[in-house]
């Protein structure tokens, strides 16, 4: 397993922090339009205090260098797809209950079947375009 760290992700390691001063900001800007100032404030606060504390916790966090996508050797390359596949497991398991929730209520074609018909495509044309070009190295 390789423990050099790379040098190619030294330019993004300021990338989380200026996504989510963009973001922030985007953030105060719609909230103050719609004349919710305090949301305007809060908003743009968690997110870029997100940012900050991301940025600056990575070199010294796996987690934090994990949420700032810092993969830099191939454990961490391993825990991020590992923790993308859980993801997509909560969300797919909680879009059924979506669901059964629209059949129950005879709405069936709502955003839950919608999102869930996306979900099903997308890993139908993944797994095929993985498939034919057969790479499965991290």
């Amino acid at each position: 397993m390789s423990t050099t760290p790379s040098t190619a992700r030294t330019p993004m390691r300021w990338a989380v922090l200026a996504v989510t001063v963009v973001a922030g900001a985007a953030m105060a800007v719609v909230m103050a339009v719609r004349g919710d100032l305090m949301m305007a404030v809060v908003l743009p606060a968690i997110s870029i205090g997100y940012g900050l504390i991301v940025t600056f916790s990575a070199p010294r966090s796996d987690v934090a260098a994990q949420l700032s996508g810092h993969e830099e050797d191939e454990r961490r390359q391993l825990i991020n797809l590992r923790a993308s596949a859980m993801t997509g497991n909560v969300l797919v398991a909680a879009l059924l209950c979506g669901i059964a929730y629209e059949l129950a209520r005879d709405e069936l074609g709502g955003p839950f079947t919608m999102l869930s018909a996306l979900a099903g495509f997308t890993y139908i044309a993944a797994s095929a375009a993985y498939t034919r070009t057969g790479n499965t190295s991290l």
